[in-house]
């Protein structure tokens, strides 16, 4: 029998997760960089006097995702190159769809052959009529995945964690033998929160009869980044690039 092509069409918040190393006299760099060029007259009295060393998440953001010459003069002082943030993946690079702390449902799947939808799954309790059927996402059944390992970095380098996110839609072609079933899909579900991203039910993708499902983005709208983040080993959290990573007292 021949393979009956279909495509699972999932609409909702792509995000792209990425984290990796950068050198650590290059984060320094980076931010005496952010703290000579701060707005500083837009930032509020009270804010400078509670942390005098603020920068706004949208000048990190402008800074480390928009302008690689400058990003690239920052690195070049240090001996070091940069590219643009996707180099900064030597840990992980995943792309799927956030939910955020709400858990599953912020995303629809739609089963398609060519342009025909078969059956929809939706993040709510059907009750609705439809010329095909509609089941809850949540019939589904989940895999949790491990969530990523804290990273361990090379000696005189630190963790970073950034990336995007979008309202869009990926397709996941799915060539079967046989007959669909919901029962062989699997949602796989991760927990990012750990390395620094918010994200607690993190949807890393899809399996079908136990083969994970390879996806494509078609359409990407009203892209937002993710706030650039760094950990500190002495501090044991991530932080904001602003922020050192000693305590008082340190050196």
């Amino acid at each position: 029998m021949g393979k009956e092509v279909l495509q699972l069409k999932v609409s909702g918040y792509v995000s792209e997760v990425l984290c990796g190393e950068i050198p650590f006299q290059c984060k320094q760099a980076f931010t005496r960089y952010l703290l000579g060029n701060r707005n500083a007259a837009e930032i509020p009295s009270w804010v400078i006097k509670r942390c005098p060393h603020y920068v706004s998440p949208e000048e990190i953001k402008q800074l480390w995702y928009h302008q690689d010459n400058v990003m690239g003069d920052i690195f070049a002082e240090q001996g070091f190159s940069w590219q643009d943030y996707r180099q900064v993946n030597q840990f992980f690079h995943l792309r799927g769809f956030g939910s955020g702390k709400e858990g599953l449902g912020l995303f629809e799947m739609a089963l398609e052959r060519g342009r025909e939808i078969i059956l929809e799954f939706v993040p709510f309790e059907p009750a609705i009529e439809s010329a095909h059927p509609l089941l809850p996402i949540d019939t589904l059944r989940q895999e949790w995945m491990d969530p990523p390992a804290l990273p361990s970095p090379r000696e005189g380098y630190v963790a970073v964690s950034a990336g995007s996110w979008a309202k869009g839609t990926m397709v996941f072609p799915l060539p079967i033998s046989t007959g669909f079933q919901e029962n062989n899909l699997e949602i796989m579900v991760t927990d990012l929160s750990g390395v620094g991203i918010g994200e607690d039910h993190f949807v890393a993708g899809f399996r079908y009869e136990e083969k994970e499902l390879r996806g494509n983005v078609t359409r990407e709208t009203d892209k937002e980044m993710h706030q650039v983040v760094w950990y500190s080993p002495q501090r044991r959290r991530w932080m904001d690039m602003f922020e050192g990573g000693r305590r008082k007292g340190e050196r």
